[in-house]
């Protein structure tokens, strides 16, 4: 039986380490500036300034895997398929639809979904249209775990 507060822990769980490895890897930087370590072996600034850059969007996409996993968890409880091919598009609608006959509200589904698209452009990056705003990692965390608040406790 899976828990509905242990998948909101996990999403929340992939924000925290963010935070974290921000913190070290600034920490790591004074060092680099300060000469008390040196870069690893065929590494340059440019490459720890691009780590910085980009630790929000690494754990904003682990962090959307870790949402994803719950969605699908509960569809597979309430389907019964088990290896379901369902796009996360699709899966965002359907539990906003289906739980337990009452609709999530067209809002909460509304910013999974703008969530959604800023993750894909991170991931895919895409240049055939605009990107989406970009979605903080607290936000998204906010976004997601509120329609998961919205699952029953069990399934």
């Amino acid at each position: 039986m899976a828990e509905r507060q242990a998948f909101i822990d996990r999403v929340k769980g992939a924000e925290r380490e963010c935070n974290v490895i921000t913190a070290a890897i600034d920490h790591y930087q004074q060092a680099v500036e300060g000469k008390r370590v040196v870069l690893p072996f065929q590494t340059s600034p440019r490459d720890l300034v691009k780590a910085i850059e980009n630790v929000e969007s690494t754990y904003l996409i682990r962090m959307w895997a870790e949402f994803e996993t719950a969605l699908r968890s509960y569809r597979r409880k309430l389907t019964g398929i088990a290896d379901d091919r369902i796009s996360a598009i699709d899966l965002v609608n359907w539990t906003a639809g289906i739980r337990q006959g009452r609709a999530i509200a067209a809002t909460t589904r509304d910013e999974v979904h703008e969530a959604r698209e800023y993750r894909n452009c991170l991931v895919h990056e895409r240049d055939d249209m605009d990107p989406p705003e970009p979605i903080a990692i607290s936000s998204a965390r906010n976004r997601l775990n509120t329609l998961l608040h919205c699952l029953p406790i069990y399934w």
